[in-house]
């Protein structure tokens, strides 16, 4: 009987010994390249303070589209939109009086595939 629990105990420890050296899960890690050397210069938001019409464009810019969120204080994505490129610039017209009718401060946020920018706007 003392054979019996002695050998299972060896196989237990033997066991546990092995499942520390296992990884415990597979890790995969995508690695993402972002562009922080654009110059202010080349995003801009006007006007701002607006009265809820605003444009905001980036130029000199590579990339084809462009997401554009546009969040309340609090973080609350409000508005949302894909823009693509006319020529040398990406830009569009925003219309914030259509979707929120509180005046204040929001979050400009606009996206490429190797940029990200965030700005406030001021909506009066």
């Amino acid at each position: 009987m003392k054979q019996i629990i002695l050998t299972i105990l060896v196989s237990v420890s033997m066991l546990a010994a092995q499942a520390q050296d296992q990884p415990t899960g597979q890790h995969a890690e995508k690695e993402k390249t972002l562009t922080v050397s654009q110059d202010d210069k080349d995003f801009t938001i006007y006007p701002n303070p607006s009265n809820g019409v605003f444009t905001v464009s980036l130029a000199n810019m590579n990339s084809k589209k462009a997401d554009l969120r546009i969040m309340n204080v609090i973080g609350n994505e409000i508005y949302h939109e894909t823009i693509t490129r006319e020529n040398a610039l990406l830009s569009t017209t925003v219309d914030l009086s259509r979707y929120s009718k509180a005046k204040g401060l929001y979050y400009v946020k606009l996206e490429t595939d190797n940029f990200s920018v965030v700005r406030r706007v001021i909506v009066k």
